[in-house]
């Protein structure tokens, strides 16, 4: 157990919202041994400030947390961890701030598919206690290659003494939320691979190549720091570095580690993704000034209110960093500048032909401007057609117009999107006036997830005091947790 200067500005879901005083975080991440024995890796950390203190025999205060998750398949409990975890000890508790505190666990559990059941508990406050569902999924075969998912770092370096964040060699104190702040420079990583010993033989040769894109359009976001490792084949293969990300905007981004064999094939593809916070970080136009643009088709763009419309159309597509500049910047550039500017943004995306990627992405917006826009709202600026134009027209749409108890709603439905099977949208009308509805909810990395979101449909029309509900009252005519599930 470690002392942490962890802050707590946010916590897992529910875990909050059930325990009311009490906060804290909870990771888990599946691996797997030399032996190819699956385990689960526990991460708890409670908020040092969140629990009652006491004062022990020895004069001293502690707090005390009972923790016990449940791996569940269907109504069996397969493995359980079951144990207390303790705060350091004080010798007074008058006008103290208690730092957080945390350990790890590990759980060797089967391959499978399971549901954790978490109950944290304050041994000195018998009312206040957490409980919180999740589900994993342990898949290492021993006759194919697999992985751990990667894991991100506040940092990396040499231990100076023994203790919990101690692996690999290093000090790896675990980067929790996937976000990084703006203080933090570099990004470690690390990921395992398993069985390539087995498959391909001992002592063949990898390769590793590790990079970071961007979420929105998949380019590289950093093209001079890709990271390629030689590695050899062996029962757990490790890939860990860092990257330097000083200089990396604000937005969403994947960090990505591709491994080949020898001859040059991919052999395993995993992608981590992770949001970054780095305000000061501007578009800078001026590496676009050697860009030629003689004889394309955006020297034809010459009215400047024109060249301005389009630009603003590519915000659903583009990067943070990209639209603050089109929101704040573009005006003041010069339209020379700009053009460059609109042509390297298609030739980064079709190089052979630029001209028509952007031809058929402006035939998109002209279809959500007719679908969702109006005079008053651009289409590509409302939440249904910035979504249908940065992700491409759903495979399903439930729409629901009418409903005993909710206002108007829409789910949106793509089987698989990047890295992700079974994505949904909400969008909905609280104002029940018009055609611009709101985005409510996503299970989508990176976008707007609110774990609340069925009581907001029906907020207006059905009222309820319980403030941790997340369900309606059932009602007759309609049926939002089948809409959800089922499409």
């Amino acid at each position: 157990m470690k002392k942490l200067s962890l802050l707590f500005v946010a916590c897992l879901l529910v875990c909050v919202a059930s325990a009311q005083n009490m906060k804290a975080f909870i990771s888990h991440k599946a691996y797997c041994n030399h032996k190819m024995q699956p385990y689960i890796e526990f991460t708890f950390i409670v908020g040092g400030n969140s629990v009652q203190y006491v004062k022990g025999d020895n004069g001293k205060y502690s707090a005390e947390v009972e923790v016990r998750v449940d791996v569940a398949k269907g109504d069996s409990v397969i493995k359980s961890l079951h144990y207390i975890l303790a705060s350091d000890e004080f010798a007074d508790t008058a006008n103290m701030e208690f730092p957080d505190f945390a350990d790890i666990q590990n759980l060797p559990v089967p391959n499978g598919d399971y549901f954790l059941n978490f109950y944290l508990k304050d041994r000195n406050r018998d009312s206040v206690e957490l409980k919180y569902i999740d589900r994993i999924l342990l898949n290492f075969p021993e006759d194919k290659i697999s992985s751990s998912r990667i894991s991100l770092y506040q940092e990396m370096s040499a231990p100076i003494a023994p203790g919990m964040y101690i692996k690999y060699g290093y000090y790896l104190p675990p980067l929790y939320y996937n976000f990084v702040p703006e203080k933090q420079y570099v990004l470690p990583f690390a990921l395992e691979v398993y069985n390539t010993k087995n498959i391909m033989g001992a002592d063949k040769p990898l390769k590793a190549k590790c990079f970071i894109e961007n979420s929105e359009n998949k380019l590289v976001a950093l093209p001079n720091d890709i990271v390629t490792k030689s590695l050899k084949t062996d029962d757990v293969v490790l890939v860990i570095d860092q990257f330097n990300v000083f200089a990396l905007p604000s937005g969403n981004y994947n960090l990505v580690v591709e491994l080949y064999n020898e001859k040059d094939s991919l052999i395993l593809l995993n992608k981590l993704f992770f949001q970054k916070s780095n305000p000061s970080v501007k578009l800078d136009v001026s590496r676009y000034d050697n860009v030629s643009v003689e004889n394309t088709f955006v020297t034809e763009i010459t009215d400047r209110k024109m060249l301005e419309s389009y630009v603003q159309s590519l915000f659903p597509i583009s990067t943070a960093v990209e639209r603050d500049f089109y929101d704040n910047r573009m005006k003041q550039i010069p339209t020379d500048q700009l053009q460059r500017y609109f042509y390297s943004f298609w030739l980064s995306r079709n190089p052979n032909d630029p001209e028509a990627e952007w031809n058929k992405y402006n035939k998109m917006v002209s279809y959500v401007q007719e679908r969702f826009g109006s005079k008053q709202v651009k289409g590509y600026k409302t939440d249904r057609g910035r979504v249908y134009l940065q992700y491409g027209q759903p495979n399903d749409i439930k729409e629901i117009p009418s409903d005993p108890v909710t206002v108007p709603y829409e789910i949106w439905h793509y089987y698989y999107l990047d890295d992700q099977t079974n994505v949904k949208f909400v969008f909905y009308d609280p104002s029940l006036v018009g055609n611009d509805y709101e985005l409510l909810h996503t299970n989508k990395y990176g976008e707007t997830h609110d774990p609340n979101w069925k009581m907001k449909l029906v907020k207006k029309l059905q009222p309820q005091d319980d403030i941790y509900n997340s369900d309606p009252l059932d009602y007759y005519g309609g049926d939002i947790n089948g809409n959800w599930r089922y499409h």
